[in-house]
């Protein structure tokens, strides 16, 4: 079984690629009335009902719901692979569902320093995007070749792994205090511009910033070209 987080065009692209596959999928979105659902007609299931019976071969369902109701679906179905659809850092949502952890955009800052500016296309509160094309959009259903299309430059590493090796290798803001505890989460390919994320990536990042017992924690989902960086905090925002 997987997931399918946003029920918009994105999501519903998603849904027709796992369909093909003959592949079980819930789609969570908060609006019931969102496009995936409505043009694919997919009945609601509850909670209880995915968690006692599941889905039929090749089945789908919706609930409504966000990143918490995405959470639960994970700690009590263990789907296999998580779709995020939305224009949010579903992975740091999740983690922060599940942890407590918050936003944090003043910690932002010291995970900002880690970060090479070559790198750095965006910021918003506690969230860093990245990129290593600064040149221009990139083209739809991008299959990401070795060589970038848009900048033509071949990839040397890909992003989430220039993410890991800044913020795992990065003391933070104070030398003095152990390092704050990075995970970085690959975004898989599907296929041509649709990436997911496996459920067993994000759980074992979960275990791991739980075993450290810090509260403090940046977050970075990235795939070879493109990801977001987040601080998190078991403060209050901006605390």
């Amino acid at each position: 079984m997987d997931v399918i987080i946003g029920g918009g065009k994105y999501g519903e692209h998603a849904f027709q690629k796992l369909q093909q596959d003959k592949t079980p999928v819930v789609v969570l979105d908060t609006d019931p009335a969102c496009i995936l659902r409505t043009h694919r007609q997919i009945p609601s299931i509850t909670m209880d009902e995915l968690a006692v019976s599941g889905l039929p071969p090749a089945g789908a369902g919706f609930i409504q719901g966000g990143i918490a109701e995405t959470a639960d679906v994970i700690a009590r179905c263990r789907p296999e692979r998580i779709f995020p659809t939305v224009p949010v850092h579903v992975a740091a949502g999740i983690i922060s569902a599940i942890t407590g952890l918050r936003p944090d955009p003043v910690g932002a800052a010291a995970m900002d320093s880690c970060i090479p500016d070559k790198l750095v296309v965006g910021r918003n509160g506690a969230d860093i995007y990245c990129s290593l094309n600064r040149v221009g959009r990139c083209p739809d259903h991008c299959p990401a070749p070795p060589a970038c299309p848009v900048t033509g430059v071949r990839r040397a590493e890909p992003l989430f792994a220039l993410l890991r090796e800044s913020l795992t290798a990065c003391p933070g803001d104070d030398t003095e205090t152990r390092p704050t505890p990075a995970v970085i989460i690959e975004s898989r390919q599907f296929g041509p511009g649709l990436g997911y994320i496996l459920t067993e990536d994000l759980t074992c990042a979960i275990a791991d910033l739980q075993n450290t017992g810090a509260d403090t924690a940046w977050v970075a989902t990235a795939c070879r070209c493109h990801g977001v960086a987040t601080a998190l905090t078991c403060g209050k925002p901006g605390d």
